[in-house]
């Protein structure tokens, strides 16, 4: 996404790569330091059942998921609180910490120099995608973890962010714990991810001139993922959102 930049919102993080001979990435990018409220397990198996049959584009932005009324991207928009914003923050630098001190100190400078979180809103305005969205904020990360396995930030076309949205809208759909969800559990699984989402992609921008560190960004986007139950390696990002990996 390097031209829209709509994960890399004009902030640069010193993100320490390992020097063992596995080059695990360390810092805030560690699955370690990465827990969303909600269960993703529903989430990612139906993505997976989808992704054998992408969803057709509708022209009204409304599909009708199996066994569940029509629903719209709308309906899983929340009410954000700036109280609960700057507790999200500290709840993640304090995850951050426990496996790198020194990258939670970075991310605590970065948070009380801006925003982070305000900051998206126009990039991500530019493909129709909302901060205040939890399906939204599980599209930009699943297109930003998906691209840093490949090693890349180029734009995705607005067809496949259009598609994916919609697989991530009807997946969201049927599960019951995010539909029934409060605000404040939204706000906080949307932030979580969306903060992924810009430090996978930073760290990806970053590492363009050195090979290893770029692998090992990716395999640390890729066991993230895994941890939500998505297996990236096996997608193919397309103009029909995400498909089996040929």
């Amino acid at each position: 996404m390097r031209h829209a930049r709509i994960i890399v919102v004009g902030f640069s993080l010193c993100l320490p790569v390992s020097a063992s001979a596995q080059a695990d990435f360390a810092g805030p990018l560690s699955p370690g330091a990465f827990e969303a409220t909600l269960n993703m397990g529903p989430i990612a198996e139906t993505l997976r059942r989808q992704m054998q049959r992408p969803v057709p584009q509708s022209n009204s932005g409304k599909q009708a998921p199996a066994a569940t009324k029509p629903v719209s991207v709308a309906d899983f928009r929340y009410t954000p609180s700036k109280s609960r914003r700057s507790a999200n923050l500290e709840n993640f630098v304090s995850k951050t910490k426990a496996v790198d001190p020194k990258g939670a100190d970075t991310l605590a400078k970065l948070f009380a120099s801006q925003d982070i979180i305000e900051a998206m809103r126009p990039p991500l305005a530019r493909y129709g995608l909302r901060i205040d969205n939890v399906v939204d904020a599980y599209t930009v990360w699943l297109i930003s973890s998906w691209q840093a396995t490949r090693g890349t930030t180029d734009d995705p076309s607005p067809a496949s962010t259009a598609a994916v949205r919609r697989q991530v809208m009807n997946a969201m759909a049927s599960a019951a714990i995010v539909t029934t969800a409060d605000d404040a559990s939204k706000q906080e699984m949307a932030e979580a991810l969306l903060l992924q989402a810009a430090l996978v992609e930073s760290a990806v921008e970053q590492s363009q001139s050195d090979p290893d560190q770029l692998q090992a960004v990716g395999r640390a986007a890729a066991q993230g993922a895994r941890g939500m139950g998505i297996d990236l390696a096996g997608m193919t990002l397309t103009d029909r959102g995400m498909v089996p990996a040929q």
